[in-house]
């Protein structure tokens, strides 16, 4: 058990999910995650959903190697689990867009965990990060 209380399985599957996605290997890290994944992105000002559920978030996982030529998560911090099937981290970016565009953020991350699968994951980042790393195209004129 975690100082928290909680099990340490939980606070394995949280770190190994944020390594894999951080090494875009982004199948191995969905094999953690319920089919009916609830993905929250609540400072995301794209205009894309900002919650998303299943099948959309599986796909928005997956297109994660489309959008960087390298990801890697550093300074993962993971506080336990704040109760039982909760888990809370923190972790920073260091990345680079396909676009050759930087792409340095930080992220803390509510996990919740189900039977041992990550069933939702919310996640707060620098919208203004992402804005600079990704901005939107231009119109032809």
């Amino acid at each position: 058990m975690d100082p928290a209380g909680g099990s340490n399985s939980d606070v394995a599957i949280v770190a190994r999910l944020i390594g894999l996605v951080g090494d875009l290997e982004v199948e191995a890290a969905l094999q953690l995650t319920s089919d009916a994944l609830v993905l929250e992105l609540p400072f995301r000002s794209d205009g894309g959903p900002r919650r998303m559920v299943g099948h959309e978030a599986h796909a928005f996982v997956r297109a994660m190697p489309k959008l960087f030529s390298q990801l890697r998560f550093r300074d993962v911090v993971i506080h336990g689990q704040v109760r039982s099937g909760r888990v809370v981290a923190e972790y920073r970016a260091e990345g680079i867009t396909r676009a050759g565009r930087p792409y340095p953020n930080s992220y803390v991350a509510f996990f919740e965990l189900r039977d041992g699968q990550v069933a939702s994951w919310r996640e707060y980042f620098n919208p203004t990060v992402v804005a600079s790393a990704f901005p939107p195209a231009r119109e032809p004129s």
